[in-house]
């Protein structure tokens, strides 16, 4: 019989669960997500959960990262405001 990985696994501790979640409007080009993502790279957001998807002439990009402080989130969200494809952000924490 297998035993449940969750009795392997240490829960998480409070602050290890904090996440921030970027709300992204972009224009619906191809290269419109792989930007995005590349600003999230170079600023090593770790990323946990993303999802794309069109909404008539744009495309909304959400983004789940660990928290690294509010320096660190406003930083995020002027380069991906600054990036040529897109129109709108916000963010915030998770629910």
């Amino acid at each position: 019989m297998v035993s449940p990985v969750s009795g392997l696994v240490e829960p998480l501790k409070p602050d290890e669960e904090k996440r921030r979640l970027f709300l992204v409007t972009a224009e619906d080009t191809p290269d419109a997500l792989m930007r995005v993502l590349g600003v999230a790279s170079v600023q090593q957001a770790r990323l946990r959960a993303l999802s794309a998807a069109p909404e008539g002439l744009h495309m909304t990009i959400r983004l789940e990262i660990d928290d690294q402080g509010d320096d660190r989130a406003a930083t995020l969200a002027s380069r991906l405001a600054a990036c040529p494809a897109v129109r709108g952000v916000g963010f915030g924490w998770r629910a």
